[in-house]
């Protein structure tokens, strides 16, 4: 699991790096020294499973990545913990509103900010993925069964992607597409479903849509997967 710490202030981070790697299921923390710097690192591929963003920064400031963060389509289940002073209380409801699932205050409480990102992780991946245990129980299968029928639904989601990218015409795809989204539901992908939802009367920009959600199902379905793996 992947944790995502934006500050530019070196010192704050490494005291707040240090009580992050310590809980439960964090393997990478990666950092980032500004707004911009975060987001490049959102759209080059990096998906973790919490940030933790100061809202004071040059370049762009947290409720700025925020806003671009809860305003793509792919990113905008990212759970956010805003980091401030106890001065910008005011800033804090604002980010709360925008979409922040909570924050932290600096100086940091090691009791208080690991019960806070405990309980945002414990939340956050109740909401978009089930456990695989639970869904072989569900389903009356075995683990590894669920796992291979995933890596099967990935092929068949980069497969489409695939054709989308070639001949441009999500509409003629939508059926297999909306197959897809079941697959994901049934196998307890519930970010991955969501993702393959569409309206195409009210998608702007149909194919760019489909063709950036589909990629992003794939990527996630691999995320899963290593979780799964990791768990095993």
């Amino acid at each position: 699991m992947k944790i995502l710490i934006v500050d530019d202030d070196e010192i704050s981070r490494y005291p707040l790096a240090s009580l992050v790697r310590r809980l439960p299921g964090v393997d990478e923390i990666v950092e980032a020294s500004d707004g911009e710097e975060a987001w490049m690192l959102l759209q080059n591929g990096l998906r973790p499973s919490l940030c933790c963003c100061d809202l004071v920064m040059p370049n762009l400031d947290g409720a700025g990545l925020l806003q671009r963060v809860k305003s793509d389509r792919r990113l905008k289940s990212t759970p956010f913990v805003m980091i401030s002073s106890a001065a910008d209380r005011q800033s804090v409801t604002g980010a709360i509103q925008a979409g922040a699932v909570g924050f932290i205050v600096k100086p940091f409480s090691i009791a208080t900010t690991s019960r806070t990102l405990e309980k945002v992780l414990r939340e956050s991946r109740a909401s978009l993925l089930e456990p695989v245990s639970q869904v072989a129980r569900r389903l009356s299968i075995g683990k590894s069964e669920v796992t291979q029928l995933m890596r099967k639904l990935q092929t068949d989601v980069s497969t489409c992607a695939d054709l989308l990218e070639k001949d441009g015409e999500a509409e003629s795809h939508l059926p297999e597409i909306q197959r897809m989204q079941a697959s994901c539901s049934l196998l307890g992908l519930k970010h991955c479903a969501s993702l393959l939802m569409f309206d195409p009367a009210q998608t702007a920009s149909l194919d760019a849509e489909c063709l950036s959600s589909l990629r992003e199902v794939e990527l996630q379905i691999t995320l899963a997967l290593d979780a799964a793996l990791q768990k095993a």
